[in-house]
Order: structure tokens, then sequence, then C-alpha cells
């Protein structure tokens, strides 16, 4: 072996971005393995001189007291005239000289460079991958496969399982959509990314894309929930004096959340301002039902929600989506009632919703002009009037 072996291993290991210590490696065990082929033994180790560019090959022989099998074992007597440390238990190298293992070598390094070099890339983009689960990236849609959509991303395939695909997208190929990376597999040739449509990081990092006042920390998005079926609520709240939490949000005419809406293929998404009063925050992550009576029950944590006729169906959601993503959102079990309702129940409820009969009876009346959430809150969905940034004002106090 010359220079030009150890050259061609510094440029491959450059090329692959693999330590040259570990290429070694590599094609001292290409090398073994020849050998052994070759001569019919196992006990081979093949051993390469960085300084020389040669290799040395090497007979391995257990140090025992008793010998067993003279081709791989040696006495301790016999091993100590070899090298005085030897002892029992040791394994003693000898020096072997092999006919062509130049050669051999040669061949063997060109055939595991490729494929042992092949594979730690894999395992460095299958590390990259791991290092980058919930990093929000642009996939290509290149076909369905199975249950899932298979997507090209820029170091590796993406697999988009059914269970995170979003009911509103109606993907085609060469379609460019945004994806959250949320795990990856070593798959059967190479490593793959496994993405969500659906994962509430997703609608995080689109934030903070569209609105600089979430990327830089001025607002937090304190929680959010999302549904598959096309719908999201986001509560958030400012973490600087004068910065409108949900209009930084929602941007000038709806500016900002609009291509967030756009990219979710029109996933309807509903923002509100976090409070630390239970009963306000359940109203508020109800919208958009409106003029709501809640009685949060503390111990139990959970809450008696009384809605006007008109607003029970809003409250609850198509199939109960409404109603879930706001238990989820604020940690409450929701028990959602009609006035009517209430009414009936209200015996077996009175140990827990003292003070409700006043309130309910004001709310039978409508009470015009006033309302429960009385907070601004903004949605994702389309009107026919433009969103502006909204102020947000005081509840109302009875």
């Amino acid at each position: 072996m010359t220079s030009v072996l150890i050259n061609a291993l510094k440029m491959v290991a450059d090329e692959k971005d693999i330590q040259i210590e570990d290429l070694v490696h590599i094609i001292e065990e290409a090398v073994t393995a020849a050998a052994a082929k070759r001569l019919g033994r196992e006990n081979l180790e093949a051993k390469f001189d960085q300084d020389s560019g040669e290799f040395d090959l090497y007979e391995l022989f257990q140090v025992k007291e008793e010998v067993e099998d003279q081709g791989t074992e040696i006495t301790l007597a016999d091993a100590m005239e070899i090298n005085p440390a030897a002892f029992v238990g040791d394994v003693l190298r000898v020096q072997f000289q092999m006919e062509g293992l130049g050669r051999i070598a040669a061949q063997s390094v060109r055939q595991m460079i490729h494929k042992k070099g092949k594979e730690l890339e894999l395992d460095r983009v299958f590390a990259s991958l791991k290092n980058r689960e919930g990093e929000m990236v642009t996939g290509k849609m290149v076909k369905r496969a199975g249950s899932g959509i298979l997507f090209e991303i820029d170091v590796a395939d993406a697999i988009l399982p059914k269970s995170d695909q979003l009911e509103l997208d109606r993907l085609e190929r060469g379609d460019n959509v945004r994806l959250l990376i949320v795990g990856a597999e070593r798959g059967k040739k190479e490593p793959i990314a496994i993405v969500s449509r659906t994962h509430p990081d997703l609608v995080r990092r689109l934030f903070a894309l569209e609105s600089p006042e979430v990327a830089d920390g001025q607002v937090e998005i304190v929680d959010l929930a999302r549904d598959s079926s096309g719908r999201s609520k986001v509560a958030v709240r400012s973490k600087k004096p004068g910065v409108d939490a949900v209009g930084a949000c929602v941007g000038v005419r709806g500016g900002r959340i609009q291509p967030i809406v756009t990219e979710l293929s029109g996933e309807k998404i509903d923002i509100f301002e976090w409070t630390d009063d239970p009963a306000l925050l359940i109203r508020r992550a109800l919208t958009p039902s409106r003029d709501l009576m809640v009685v949060p029950v503390q111990d139990a944590q959970k809450a008696c929600v009384v809605a006007p006729e008109s607003q029970l169906s809003p409250a609850i959601g198509r199939k109960g989506v409404n109603i879930k993503l706001a238990q989820r959102i604020t940690g409450w079990g929701l028990d959602v009632l009609s006035l009517s309702q209430y009414e009936e129940r209200k015996e077996s409820l009175q140990h827990v919703h003292e003070g409700m009969d006043k309130e309910a009876a004001e709310l039978a009346k409508g009470r015009p002009g006033e309302r429960k959430a009385d907070e601004p809150q903004a949605s994702g969905e389309q009107t026919d009037e433009p969103t502006e940034p909204v102020e947000p004002v005081e509840e109302n106090k009875e």
C-alpha cells in the first residue's frame, strides 16, 4: 500500500462527512474477513498503519493452561516466549505473513468503503432526522403509498400516516405543503421521516412564521388544541404591555391568520386570550357560542355550562368537536346544558350551582347587548367582513 490509499480514504471521509478513523476500522474489518475466507480460519485480525499505508495480519491465540485447540489456543509457557507479559486469559497476537495480502486489501477496501460508507451516511441522515423532531419542513408530494402519503423533504423521503392527515386536504402529486417532523425510521433501504399535518405544533410553527410577536416571544401561545376534521383553538396571551395578543396573531384584515388557514386547507382557527379565571376561560374556549353561563366545580375540575337554546348547537359543535377542543385546551370537563335542560336538572345540580338561578333567569331574558364571553375572539373561518386586530375589553361585572 502507498500514500495513494491514505489520500483516497481522506477524500472519502470528507465527501461522506465521516471520520477517517471510522473508515480505517471499516477496511480493517474488510481485510480481516477476506483473509479469513481465503485461509479458512477465523482467528485473524488485520491492522492498518496510517503512517506507512500498509496492512499487517495477526493470528489471535487465547492463552490457556491447557490447550484443546492448537489452531486458536496457546499454552502460557509458549505465550511467554513470545511476550513475557502474557497471562492466562490474555489474547496473544502473532504477526502472520500472507502472500497477496496487499491485493486482497485493495479489493476489500474498494468494496467496503462503498458499502460501509453508505451505511455510515445513512446513520448520519437518520440521526439528523431524529434531532429534527418538532421542526417544520416543506414537503413535495410524491405518491400515495398504502394508507400513507410519500413526500420528498430536504434530506430524505417522508411518510405522512393516515392518522396524521387532515380530512380537509386534497393533495395531488407535486403539491408542496408544510409538514411537522414527528419521528424517523430506518426504513428498508434508507431512513425515512415520519411527518404530521395534524400535530398542534405545526400550527405553533406557522404562527411563529407569520407573526413576529409570536416568533420573538412578545406573544405566547399558552395552549393549542386541534382536531383532524379541520378545527383548532389557540389560547394566547401578551408578554409585553401594549401588545394585543389576538390582534398580533390575526393581523390587519386577517393578513397573518389567512395564510395559515390556506396552508391548512381551510381549517377553522379560533383564537382567544388566555385568562386564569376558569369560568371566563371556558366561555372563551367555547366560541363561537355566546351568552353562556359557566359554573366551575373546582374540586372536580368540572364545570356546568348553560346555553340559550340557539347557542347549544354551536357550543357542542359538529360531532362534538367544539366542546371536545374546549375541554382539551382548558383542562376542564364540561357538561353543556340548554336552559330547559338545566331547569329540569336543577335540583340534582343545586348543591354545586348555588346562585345560578338569578343568572339563569337573566339568561332566559336574553339580556340584549350583553355577552358573557366579553372578550373579542378571532376565528380563521371566513366571514363577509375582513378581520381586524382587536383590543380586549373589560368583562362586564354584575
